[in-house]
């Protein structure tokens, strides 16, 4: 005869509604961890390529910096002083190095006042350019046209002055010796 094998019986381990949701819980947390994790080496590959490409050598880091003298023609009546000048130019203009030298120069005046620049080259300003028709005397500011050089005085938050060709704001700016330098 032959010998019969012992059946192993399996015993069922009896688990709580408790248990097994938290079975359930951790399952699904981890899967939820993979896809995370999977989309975020995604994008690292595929869209960023960064994770395989590691040369720092080509990687340039800008720090972010301020300019307070830069201004929007939309927002130039909004500044802290009570008197100062804006002057409005494009920055691809060949001449546009001149006029920062007449700005320059004002600067070195004994009380000069406060200065901001509007390019015209910037997204922002370029629905108040019109080289053709411009419209300098308004009472909207979201009305005004202007042409590849003006300069606007303001005063107490409105335009007191504006001046369009290149001689009326050198005048405007003309620098004045202080009688300290005259020696």
């Amino acid at each position: 005869m032959a010998k019969s094998k012992p059946k192993k019986i399996k015993q069922e381990k009896y688990r709580s509604e408790e248990q097994l949701e938290m079975i359930r819980f951790i399952r699904i947390l981890i899967i939820v961890i993979i896809i995370i994790l999977g989309i975020y080496f995604f994008t690292r590959i595929f869209v960023t390529k960064d994770l395989l490409n590691n040369n720092d050598e080509e990687r340039e880091i800008t720090e972010g910096t301020v300019n307070y003298t830069r201004t929007l023609i939309g927002s130039m009546l909004n500044k802290p002083e009570e008197e100062y000048y804006v002057i409005i130019y494009n920055s691809e203009d060949i001449r546009s190095i001149y006029y920062s030298g007449i700005v320059s120069a004002y600067e070195n005046n004994e009380e000069p006042l406060k200065v901001y620049y509007a390019d015209l080259n910037n997204e922002l300003n370029k629905k108040f350019y019109n080289s053709e028709n411009s419209n300098l005397n308004v009472d909207d500011i979201s009305e005004l046209k202007v042409g590849n050089l003006t300069l606007v005085k303001v005063k107490n938050g409105q335009i007191a002055e504006i001046f369009a060709n290149e001689e009326d704001i050198a005048t405007e700016l003309a620098y004045i010796k202080s009688e300290d330098t005259e020696n």
